[in-house]
């Protein structure tokens, strides 16, 4: 994928630093990143109110911006989903599509 713009990248960590319980996905077609969607969970049970993320440190945030950099680097048709629990990243979900571009198929 070519390089995510700056401000891109800051409004995906904006979208990360909000969430609770939910997901921030990022969609890239012939290594173009052409989409962002966020989907937020609300766990009601045991109900406890509304919870807030804990603040990330810098290092931290340094480290997350590199990892998503780097995952999204070779990404060239699929989604990269960063899942959020209990305000921490827990781990990235990725699919990635193979294209067969002479029509055949395999």
């Amino acid at each position: 994928m070519k390089d995510v713009p700056a401000e891109v990248l800051s409004y995906i960590m904006e979208l990360l630093r909000e969430l609770y319980f939910g997901e921030v996905v990022i969609i890239a077609q012939n290594g173009v990143l052409i989409q962002v969607e966020r989907t937020e969970k609300m766990r009601v049970h045991p109900w406890t109110g509304l919870a807030k993320p804990h603040p990330w440190t810098s290092e931290t945030e340094k480290n997350l911006r590199a990892t998503i950099k780097r995952e999204l680097a070779s990404l060239y048709y699929g989604r990269l989903a960063i899942v959020v629990k209990q305000g921490t990243i827990t781990h990235f979900d990725r699919l990635e599509k193979q294209r067969f571009m002479d029509g055949d198929g395999i």
